[in-house]
């Protein structure tokens, strides 16, 4: 099993941004967003998932979960199997974030607004209580909107804030479809081998160089995560 704990000094978050209020999916939307969370529960129990680790160790305190945006699909079987504490997500404040607020909520993912260019501030400090009160941050390091696998340095701070360590989420799919958007998003197919390693990494000292850290992280997650 995997596990880890530090404890880090204060680190000061920044100054609040311009608030925007995010999109949200209309309460009779989701009748189909619950069917369309049956089907990809049904498509993700095909698939054979092999990990370096039988479960990861969590109960000495939360991770900051980072996975690149295209490995998202995979998100919530690989969460619920190998976490026992509930995880909060970051997620875009625009139209398509709203869709998949409503479908995490589905898949047992709870979900925080925001991104780098939009209610950055507010949600880094929103996802830093949801980690105090005991949860593991899920973070995309490239998204909302990329560049692909280009690590934004949002995770690093929320890991000083928090002094949480990073838990990376590699997944390599064997054989998968690939859409034609900026992320490449990858869809395994059913019955298909999902090879996931679980890397921790200690939360950084209060000096530390964020831009090296963070291509470090970058680094790894690119190991890790296949093509």
């Amino acid at each position: 099993m995997l596990s880890g704990n530090c404890v880090n000094g204060r680190v000061t978050a920044p100054a609040q941004d311009l608030p925007e209020t995010p999109v949200e999916v209309a309460w009779y939307h989701w009748l189909w967003v619950w069917f369309a969370a049956l089907v990809l529960r049904l498509w993700l129990a095909t698939l054979r998932v092999h990990a370096n680790v039988p479960r990861i160790e969590d109960k000495d305190g939360p991770f900051v979960l980072l996975l690149w945006h295209d490995r998202l699909f995979t998100s919530s079987l690989i969460a619920n199997r190998f976490l026992d504490r509930p995880v909060t997500a970051l997620i875009s404040t625009s139209k398509d974030g709203g869709w998949l607020v409503a479908f995490f909520k589905h898949m047992g993912i709870k979900a925080v607004r925001g991104s780098s260019s939009k209610r950055g501030a507010a949600a880094l400090m929103s996802l830093t209580r949801a980690v105090r009160g005991g949860d593991h941050a899920g973070v995309t390091p490239d998204g909302p909107k990329g560049p692909r696998r280009e690590f934004k340095a949002g995770a690093v701070s929320l890991a000083k804030l928090t002094g949480r360590p990073f838990l990376i989420m590699g997944m390599n799919f064997r054989s998968a479809w690939t859409l034609r958007s900026w992320d490449q998003f990858a869809l395994p197919k059913p019955f298909s081998r999902v090879d996931v390693t679980f890397e921790v990494i200690p939360c950084p000292a209060r000096e530390s160089d964020e831009p090296a850290l963070a291509a470090h992280l970058e680094a790894r997650l690119n190991e890790l995560s296949g093509a």
